[in-house]
């Protein structure tokens, strides 16, 4: 089993760019407030997810995490890897204080997230100007 770990902004790139398809790897808000969970195995990064205290457009005054670039590598899917990705971030997230974690997601994601909890915004989707992917907003209450 691969061990949970907090890596570097640039220890993501690799699985961001095979998984996401981003080029560059790095985005608007991959600022020094950004921390980065992973899965890491034999010193490779499986799975991560990068993530800051950011308050969610939906819910204004509360104390919510914001999350992107999840990624899992293609061997590695459908092993609960990102599910526990997601319960890790929600387990710090309700240590500082935030109610809700929350995230642009993917088309392809949305379905992933609605089957462990989350709940999809009725905000209507927007196009990402980074990925030009359909991003549905999605929010887990804590």
């Amino acid at each position: 089993m691969p061990e949970l770990a907090d890596i570097r902004l640039d220890e993501t790139f690799a699985l961001r760019r095979t998984v996401l398809g981003w080029d560059p790897p790095q985005c608007r808000i991959d600022s020094d407030d950004a921390a980065h969970l992973a899965f890491v195995d034999e010193g490779t990064p499986v799975a991560v997810v990068s993530h800051a205290h950011w308050p969610c457009p939906d819910e204004p005054g509360v104390s919510a995490r914001y999350f992107w670039a999840m990624a899992v590598d293609a061997a590695r899917q459908r092993h609960g890897l990102g599910r526990m990705l997601l319960d890790e971030l929600a387990r710090r997230s309700r240590i500082e204080g935030e109610q809700l974690l929350w995230a642009d997601a993917r088309d392809s994601a949305v379905e992933f997230y609605l089957r462990i909890g989350a709940r999809q915004s009725p905000t209507p989707p927007e196009i990402d100007e980074i990925t030009g992917m359909v991003d549905y907003r999605i929010i887990f209450e804590l």
